[in-house]
């Protein structure tokens, strides 16, 4: 038991580098005028989440309950236990990972867009209360685990869950504005397609780990599956996106390869566990694709979805959840079971994305109050220049900023 409970903490101490991807992505995805703020928004969602999930939001996740919906136990620590049949502490470390990702992905819904402070709050209500009650409901033995709704890695809990509040973020804030001031009718370019691309790569080795690490307590696991199915999944996913983007423009795309394995990564995560190879290899092709498709879709609509949380993380996350209904080894329509997997499945995701709506309790009344975007001229300017005291690059020809633009910098909070 000792080298297992080594295993799990050295695979969450070596995942907690998605920190670094996610920061990567969002520095990548701004414009150059809001690098610093990207950044500081992904840190400073993740020292918060650490501080929320150790008050309140463990306890709400694995603590005891008499319901099946919400723990009621465990608040700031208290009574943690270290024994051969569980283990508090690395529990503790584990899930707040992936509490961590949670957040990023709805951190990716409010780039150069939100106030510190709305983000913050937001933050502190999502993973204090929100997120942990759907963590209770299915690695905390809740109600929907009873249910029999599967998801080993996260697909719906973690990505899918995260992807709503991304998207119901990126709804309320609407699309950025240009330099002029102006509404942008579309999606700006990604001003760094390297940072995005290398710190894609860098979240599917975190996941790779990550998933490698959920094997304990699992009679049936069998070691290197996981990690085979992974990389599998990673690969039919960048090459199907790689393929699908080149028939499609004649070209290649950096982001368009490197998203597509997070998408591949993403979906396979409920079933990895489960499923054998060519199903992974399969699943990751269908999320490649819908990746692709996701995004044309996300940018006709004008769906400002810089960190692109709907087509990386939400759509990938619903589709793999449903396709373990379909394709695993033990409950799966295609080994001779009957659809009523498949409808657990769809109850399971519709309960988990209904919840995460739940946000808008929070972010609503922030936006009537006028605290939750940052002021126009303070977009045109760049929240840079607003709030993180000057931009990340500094060019030897840039245009000064007007002096009316300048003056327009507040230094409170809630503005």
């Amino acid at each position: 038991m000792a080298l297992d409970e080594t295993w799990v903490l050295s695979c969450a101490f070596f995942s907690v580098l998605g920190l670094l991807g996610y920061s990567m992505i969002a520095a990548g995805a701004v414009r150059y005028k809001s690098v610093q703020s990207a950044i500081i928004t992904i840190l400073l969602g993740g020292i918060l989440t650490i501080l929320a999930f150790y008050i309140t939001g463990y306890a709400f996740a694995f603590g005891q309950d008499s319901n099946k919906f919400i723990g009621k136990s465990l608040f700031a620590a208290a009574s943690f236990e270290s024994t051969p049949n569980r283990n508090d502490y690395d529990n503790f470390v584990f899930h707040t990972i992936a509490a961590i990702f949670v957040t990023s992905i709805f951190a990716f819904g409010t780039l150069e867009r939100s106030r510190f402070f709305s983000f913050s709050f937001g933050v502190i209500i999502l993973q204090g209360l929100l997120y942990p009650i759907v963590v209770h409901w299915t690695f905390g033995k809740g109600w929907l685990s009873t249910f029999g709704f599967q998801d080993f890695g996260g697909s719906s809990v973690i990505h899918a869950f995260g992807g709503v509040t991304a998207l119901v973020a990126s709804l309320l804030l609407q699309e950025r504005r240009d330099q002029n001031g102006k509404i942008h009718p579309g999606i700006f370019p990604h001003h760094a397609p390297f940072f995005v691309g290398i710190g894609t790569i860098l979240l599917v080795v975190v996941q790779i780990i990550f998933l490698s690490g959920l094997n304990r307590g699992s009679a049936t696991y069998v070691k290197g599956l996981v990690p085979v199915n992974t990389l599998l999944a990673a690969s039919f996913g960048g090459l199907s996106s790689y393929v699908s983007y080149y028939l499609k423009k004649e070209k290649t795309s950096l982001i368009t390869i490197a998203r597509g394995a997070l998408a591949g990564v993403v979906a396979v995560s409920a079933s990895v566990d489960d499923i054998q190879l060519w199903a992974a290899a399969f699943i990751g092709t269908l999320a490649g694709i819908s990746y692709l498709v996701v995004q044309l879709i996300v940018k006709r609509s004008h769906v400002d979805d810089p960190g692109q949380a709907v087509g990386a993380h939400l759509v990938p996350g619903i589709l793999g959840t449903l396709l373990y209904g379909i394709l695993s080894r033990s409950h799966g329509l295609f080994y001779g079971n009957n659809l009523k997997q498949f409808g657990i499945q769809i109850v399971g995701v519709l309960s988990i994305a209904g919840w995460a709506l739940l946000i808008l309790a929070v972010l609503v009344p922030l936006k009537g109050f006028g605290i939750f975007k940052i002021k126009p001229e303070q977009e045109s300017l760049g929240i840079d220049q607003s709030y993180a005291g000057g931009e990340a690059y500094v060019f030897s020809d840039q245009t000064v900023e007007t002096k009316s633009l300048l003056n327009s910098q507040k230094k409170s909070i809630f503005h």
